[in-house]
């Protein structure tokens, strides 16, 4: 049986406006962290920071940091319901064709690691992706139930540990034996945040790729804080595939309504104190402000998501869509190549290789950089879809993906 990508008559607008939103999200997030090391997120607020420094960082945590993953993991688990929905039409046949998709996305991760960036996302997209096969006939409530516990285990994580080192705190040689592990492990992470920040200033492209290599297997080490979250999500997104919440959001208003008035409620406080936690908390010690810090960093950044998707709903119910399928759409419907080119946009722009850059801009000057990157991603994808069918990367990974050679360019 063969299969093919979605006809343009066949995608779903609204899925490539939150697309393309999420994407300049993502940006927001990622660009501070691509002026500095990517392990510098784990030494937490900058005690010496400034005023200016202060408000844009807040600015970025209220807004836009984990508001725009959850958007995104979201969109990657509509998008399997709806691949794998093709089996309906098509015939059986249809899983070994996405798990293939997998396999090329977690190669473009691993690439992605290699030559450019440590705060990849793909590699544990296309593993969690195969994850989720193992739910495509589970039940609704399983679903949502699984879509829970697995977007509360950051926090519950952060709880034991709390617990954990309050117990261990209580015996004087575990005590001494735990802050001399610590401290040791802050020196190694201060030492290699210090290093990297030297090579990516001056080094070479292999001397790059080494310490990037570093970096992103010192991260390993937090992947239980973050990425069942992004699991959870993927669920959260197939379900509302199955229900139609999305691709016939007329018929689901009230619920939207809902949402919206829930999120920012919710929103508001969550974020609030997520931003004051952050400031406040050791990130490298279990402490009830960095339980509070990942806590709220979920909690927040799933409300607030969902509050800005119900905000797109209202807009496109409202009739009031055409500037954002102007502005978003088109960055939406090429999401792998922009993510990509926005890496390597803002790496010539700041490694040694390029322009030199590297930490020395200011965080506000990164919110300015990221508006302009990100606007002339749109005016670049509008250029592109007017000639092509797809994106580069869309148009590789769908040929890879059907193991065929898929139509380029537009009549």
């Amino acid at each position: 049986m063969e299969y093919s990508p979605l006809k343009l008559s066949e995608r779903i607008e609204i899925i490539d406006v939150l697309r393309g939103i999420a994407i300049f999200g993502i940006l927001m997030v990622n660009l501070p962290y691509m002026y500095e090391p990517m392990t510098r997120i784990l030494l937490g607020a900058r005690p010496d920071a400034s005023v200016d420094h202060l408000a844009a960082e807040s600015f970025i945590k209220f807004f836009f940091e984990g508001k725009f993953y959850v958007l995104f993991s979201m969109l990657f688990g509509f998008g399997f319901w709806i691949f794998m929905s093709k089996s309906v039409e098509s015939g059986p046949g249809i899983l070994p064709v996405f798990s293939r998709r997998l396999f090329f996305l977690l190669l473009f991760g691993v690439a992605h690691v290699v030559l450019l960036w440590a705060g990849d996302i793909l590699v544990f997209y296309a593993l969690f992706g195969f994850l989720l096969i193992l739910f495509r006939k589970s039940s609704d409530r399983k679903v949502f139930k699984w879509a829970v516990w697995l977007t509360l285990i950051p926090t519950i994580l952060s709880l034991l540990m709390m617990v954990m080192v309050a117990l261990f705190s209580m015996v004087p040689e575990a005590k001494t034996g735990m802050d001399t592990g610590m401290q040791e492990r802050n020196v190694i992470l201060q030492q290699l945040v210090e290093k990297a920040t030297v090579i990516y200033s001056t080094g070479t492209f292999s001397e790059m790729v080494s310490i990037r290599l570093k970096e992103y297997q010192f991260l390993l080490g937090g992947i239980l804080f973050f990425y069942p979250v992004v699991l959870g999500m993927f669920l959260l997104g197939m379900l509302a595939a199955r229900k139609g919440l999305i691709s016939n959001y007329p018929e689901h208003l009230p619920f939207f309504r809902r949402i919206f008035w829930w999120g920012l409620g919710i929103g508001v406080v969550t974020n609030g104190l997520y931003v004051i936690a952050y400031q406040l908390a050791d990130m490298q010690s279990a402490s009830p402000w960095s339980l509070l810090v990942t806590a709220m960093h979920t909690f927040g950044g799933l409300s607030f998501g969902l509050c800005y998707v119900s905000i797109i709903v209202f807009l496109f119910a409202g009739g009031r869509s055409e500037m954002l399928k102007k502005f978003f759409a088109p960055v939406g419907r090429m999401a792998l190549t922009n993510y990509l080119l926005q890496t390597v946009i803002c790496t010539t722009i700041f490694y040694s290789y390029g322009f030199g850059l590297y930490g020395k801009i200011a965080a506000w000057q990164g919110i300015l950089l990221t508006i302009v990157i990100f606007t002339a991603q749109v005016f670049f994808s509008r250029w592109w879809l007017g000639r092509f069918r797809f994106g580069p990367f869309e148009w590789l990974w769908r040929s890879l993906t059907y193991w065929k050679v898929q139509p380029f360019a537009k009549n």
